[in-house]
């Protein structure tokens, strides 16, 4: 793919960022389903509130009367017509279920709860994944500005060896190494460059972009690396983690589901109210009208006595399903101290590496100018020269993983922390 060679625009880190939160689109399906779970969490759904409905009906029918009566009297009539019409309002309020409404609520709560902590999970992850590309492409670059100016080298050194080669003081072997060694170096050049233009299509994609957008990208917020105190870091797996906070939601909303169970043990009260119409009207037999109408009222009480034993054996689910999350909640957290420490180790070590690398570059570099003298000079080999260069890169390359490595374990531990969206 080819990248415009317009004006591109700079994206910083911040801006990254900002565009992967109003954008992403796994970001905004999880904001709709904690709309969805705000939208369920009330006292209708928990089944505080009456319930009212209405009716209404009409029938006819057209029938042959034979009637005969005990007086003596005897009806017979064909094409008898008769119709009814009815009307009623009804009004029912379940005034106690054994406690299932607030339990019901409560259970509600915590997965609305849950569905808040889920977008703040899913935001926290999006952050780290932007951080992580952001880090990867900068590197990548810094890669290949440092490739670019080794090359350089290379070519100088090839030069040297092509000229000492035609003026006979030189075999050609070591023009043909010179070359090779050019070559691969534009060969690792350009495998950078196809790194680069990878990682700005998987940046492009977190962000919800056109992955061929062009842009240009900023390392002035990536200089500095911060860590909490580690006993801050390990109460914030507690506290403000979202994963745990969820899986501790999750153990709630059993321990509420355990208690709309049981509340099936216990007697229900439901109040009921309503008016009603009812009128019928035949053009014969021994009631020729009929119509009733007015309200009514009352109250019933219904006592479980026996349900076949499957409210136990839903209790004794629910209990294994409780132990379950909390062995979920300790895996985690262990899962957690292990990302921290894992974090707390790159970074140490990264730490050490870069200023080992930071002193060794200097000697490194030093010593190529000199051996490139003394290759002008005739005093040393091609293969010596080549080594000095081929130590340059190596010391290079480490130097900035390392530099990298270490913002890399910074977001680590934000992520374990749940810091990187509060």
């Amino acid at each position: 793919m080819m990248w415009s060679a317009t004006a591109q625009n700079v994206l910083t880190l911040n801006d990254a960022i900002q565009q992967a939160l109003s954008k992403n689109f796994d970001l905004q399906i999880a904001r709709n389903d904690e709309d969805v779970a705000t939208l369920l969490n009330n006292w209708s759904n928990a089944g505080r509130l009456p319930t009212v409905s209405a009716a209404a009906g009409y029938n006819f029918s057209n029938n042959n009367l034979d009637q005969r009566l005990s007086n003596g009297t005897n009806i017979k009539r064909n094409g008898a017509s008769f119709q009814s019409e009815n009307a009623s309002v009804v009004a029912q309020w379940r005034v106690f279920n054994g406690f299932r409404v607030v339990a019901a609520k409560s259970r509600l709560d915590e997965q609305q709860k849950i569905a808040n902590l889920n977008v703040r999970q899913q935001a926290n992850v999006l952050v780290y994944n932007v951080i992580s590309s952001y880090i990867n492409l900068l590197r990548f670059q810094a890669q290949q500005k440092a490739n670019q100016e080794t090359l350089l080298l290379f070519e100088e050194r090839m030069k040297l060896a092509e000229n000492r080669f035609n003026i006979g003081v030189a075999g050609k072997s070591d023009y043909l190494q010179a070359a090779a060694d050019y070559n691969a170096a534009k060969t690792n050049i350009m495998t950078i460059e196809n790194n680069i233009e990878q990682e700005k299509v998987r940046l492009n994609n977190i962000l919800s972009r056109n992955p061929s957008e062009a842009f240009t990208t900023s390392d002035a917020s990536m200089t500095d690396v911060s860590f909490d105190d580690r006993d801050k870091i390990l109460a914030a797996i507690d506290t403000l983690n979202p994963s745990m906070l969820m899986a501790r939601s999750q153990l709630a909303v059993l321990y509420q589901q355990q208690r709309e169970i049981n509340a099936n043990r216990l007697p229900t009260v439901t109040l009921n109210a309503g008016a009603g119409l009812n009128n019928s009207v035949n053009s014969a037999g021994f009631t020729l009208r009929n119509t009733t109408y007015g309200p009514n009222a009352g109250i019933q009480l219904a006592i479980p006595i026996f349900q076949g034993g499957v409210v136990k054996q839903n209790l004794k689910v629910n209990a294994v399903q409780q132990k379950s999350q909390q062995v979920q909640i300790e895996s985690l957290r262990n899962d957690l101290m292990t990302a921290l420490a894992a974090a707390y180790n790159n970074y140490k070590n990264a730490k050490k590496l870069y200023d080992l690398e930071l002193q060794t570059l200097e000697v490194i570099k030093e010593n190529n100018v000199i051996a490139m003298e003394r290759f002008r000079k005739a005093s040393i080999t091609s293969v010596e020269l080549r080594q000095t260069q081929i130590n340059l890169i190596e010391s290079q390359t480490r130097m900035i993983n390392a530099r990298y490595q270490m913002k890399q374990a910074e977001a680590d531990v934000m992520l374990v922390m749940g810091k990187l969206v509060e």
